[in-house]
């Protein structure tokens, strides 16, 4: 039979009217069973005790003294039950009366009976259960805690109904109480000078407003400069005095108590103030890091960011801290504007954000990418075309153009496609036009997206000029040309007919089992090679490739203006990137080649003297990290 929540609650009642914990199990079990019949109506669950036997009430009592709750003893022959949690009650007015006047003790062990021994009692150190009831705790609780104290100070009984603000609130009244004395209000204020010859001031003003400051410890001192310094010393100093008498009075011993309560919850809140600023530093650096190239982040890439000394920004603020600092960067607005920063998705689900102050940046940046890719891939169809003496419309139709250029990107450039489409996209460009701070880049002309065509600075003429110096001369002559046009369309219309022949041919259907992979490599420059590709997978974005990005940050760090200087200046940097790897080649192992290591290896290299003649560090950075798994994997 489980225990009752109200059997607790019902014994301390017994005890509380008996004025006395001690309470017989044959008189409890009696109570209980007229108590049972007599309230039954209003509380059904108390069946079970109208006809319960003495055994096993005594069972459900064992229950509950394995929660420290009561005790088990027999006194006289007979079997006892010790009440714990009408200590508990008492204790906790105890504490009441410590507030009202702080020369009242606090409740020490020796108070409590020979009988109940202290091991019946919960016992804790008070440096681990001050904090834990600092973050969170049940004032409805009956459980009485035997506090452990430091330096064989005698233990504190304190009950967990009573708020953990009354204990400290009283140690630090106890402190004041001692300090306001005569005999000590002058020695410990010297003390405190003395030691502070430079901050005399400072430490004079500390001890003032702690004697006369009412409130909360959380409240008295600002952890950002020297109160809690002087605080420390003023403990030390104290702790001092007290140890050396041999002879305590029990004023003497509660001022050792209180003293070691209040270093116990002032180092708490350091300890607190000090992780919260990690936590608010850390998540101000991601703040600025996402403003950082390559200006758009996945999840993946955030939870991956480190701060100026390598190491990880996720794990100095927790999941819920970045869950709650996201949501207010992508939710919260001023003067009905866009969020500070905006979220889109590209076609796969994958979802990425950017600072709106970057979107025009990284579109621009996207289709100058795009533009040399673009312009190579249909420069190569259209010239496949033009080889076979056939024509496409968007050679000469611009509509249609347009229609093949938006196909492209959305192929080749995926995020650009998502950006052009995103929904904020619109009324983002009306708050640059009305913004002070308003950037250079424009990708609208009277409200409307600019084509195609004009953002990635493409034409179909050029295009198909490109493609028709590519073609043989034959290709030129009128006549020659109009006959090859014929004959090609008569050669295309028999590869039709062959080829559909040829798909209903049995012989040629495809085996779709797939080839088993051997599992290993061969030798270490394989094994490197596949790592390195691994690596690239995840630093090159969805739909781009190493060559583009190299190219975007090529574009951000050397601005060089003369062709010949922009070339020499990426020569020579790649040269020297180039020869570090030639030379950390051999340290590297496909085990231990992951994104790190590759940044690692980046920033040791960017941070050579030659390197460092080149102000754009970040799309240096991440230049020297795509040129290093450019030459690995050899793609």
């Amino acid at each position: 039979m489980a225990t009752s929540v109200n059997l607790s609650s019902i014994l301390r009642n017994f005890a509380t009217k008996q004025e006395s914990p001690f309470v017989y199990i044959r008189d409890f079990c009696d109570y209980i069973k007229k108590y049972a019949a007599k309230n039954l109506e209003q509380q059904p669950n108390l069946v079970q005790y109208i006809e319960i036997s003495e055994s096993s009430l005594t069972k459900e009592l064992e229950e509950l003294a394995s929660k420290h709750e009561v005790y088990l003893t027999t006194q006289g022959g007979k079997p006892v039950v010790i009440v714990i949690t009408y200590y508990s009650v008492l204790y906790a007015n105890r504490f009441k009366d410590i507030i009202s006047n702080i020369t009242v003790p606090f409740p020490c062990v020796t108070d409590l009976p020979k009988q109940l021994p202290v091991e019946a009692i919960e016992k804790t150190d008070a440096s681990e259960i001050i904090p834990k009831l600092q973050q969170e705790q049940d004032v409805k609780s009956p459980v009485l805690y035997c506090m452990m104290m430091p330096r064989d100070i005698p233990a504190i009984l304190f009950p967990a109904c009573v708020p953990v603000q009354f204990l400290t609130r009283a140690a630090m009244a106890k402190i004041r109480h001692m300090l306001k004395k005569d005999e000590y209000h002058d020695y410990f204020q010297k003390k405190l000078r003395n030691a502070n010859p430079t901050k005399e001031i400072g430490s004079q003003t500390f001890y003032t407003r702690f004697l006369q400051h009412p409130d909360n410890a959380d409240q008295t001192f600002d952890f950002n400069g020297d109160a809690f310094y002087f605080w420390s010393q003023l403990c030390y100093f104290i702790r001092i005095d007290f140890e050396k008498i041999k002879d305590r009075t029990i004023e003497d011993i509660n001022v050792l108590q209180a003293l070691s309560i209040c270093e116990i919850w002032m180092m708490s809140l350091k300890e607190k103030a000090n992780a919260q600023q990690v936590r608010e530093d850390a998540l101000r650096e991601l703040e600025a890091a996402l403003a950082r190239p390559p200006f758009f982040y996945s999840m993946d890439s955030i939870l991956k960011i480190r701060d100026s000394k390598g190491a990880l920004l996720y794990g100095q603020y927790n999941e819920d801290d970045l869950k709650e600092f996201l949501q207010k960067l992508t939710t919260e607005s001023e003067n009905n504007e866009l969020p500070k920063i905006l979220v889109f998705k590209v076609e796969t689900g994958a979802r990425y954000f950017i600072y709106k102050q970057r979107v025009f940046q990284l579109v621009v940046r996207l289709a100058n990418e795009a533009h040399d890719t673009i312009e190579k891939d249909l420069t190569d169809k259209w010239f496949n075309s033009l080889s076979e003496y056939s024509k496409l419309p968007e050679m000469k139709d611009k509509k249609a153009f347009e229609t093949v250029l938006k196909d492209e990107v959305r192929t080749l450039s995926p995020v650009l496609w998502s950006l052009l489409n995103a929904n904020f996209l619109t009324m983002l460009n009306y708050e640059n036009d009305h913004s002070e701070n308003a950037n250079s880049f424009h990708i609208f002309s009277n409200g409307k997206l600019l084509p195609y065509s004009e953002l990635l600075m493409l034409s179909n003429s050029s295009i198909l000029s490109t493609a028709k110096i590519m073609l043989p001369f034959w290709h030129t002559i009128p006549i020659l040309s109009w006959i090859m046009s014929i004959i090609n369309s008569k050669k295309n219309e028999k590869k039709t007919r062959k080829k559909a022949i040829k798909e209903f041919s049995a012989d040629d259907i495809p085996d779709d089992t797939p080839k088993q992979s051997p599992g290993r490599y061969v030798n270490k420059k394989e094994a490197v090679i596949e790592a390195a590709r691994n690596v690239a997978d995840e630093l090159v974005p969805s739909g781009s490739t190493i060559d583009r990005e190299l190219d975007s940050y090529l574009k951000l760090w050397n601005k060089m203006i003369t062709k010949e200087a922009h070339a020499s200046l990426t020569e020579d940097v790649n040269s020297l990137i180039r020869d570090y790897t030639r030379k950390v080649i051999r340290t590297i192992s496909a085990s231990t080649f992951t994104v790190d290591r590759v940044r690692t290896l980046a920033e040791t290299l960017v941070k050579t003297p030659n390197m460092q003649k080149i102000k754009e560090n970040d799309a240096l950075t991440m230049y020297v990290e795509l040129y290093i798994l450019r030459l690995l994997s050899n793609s």
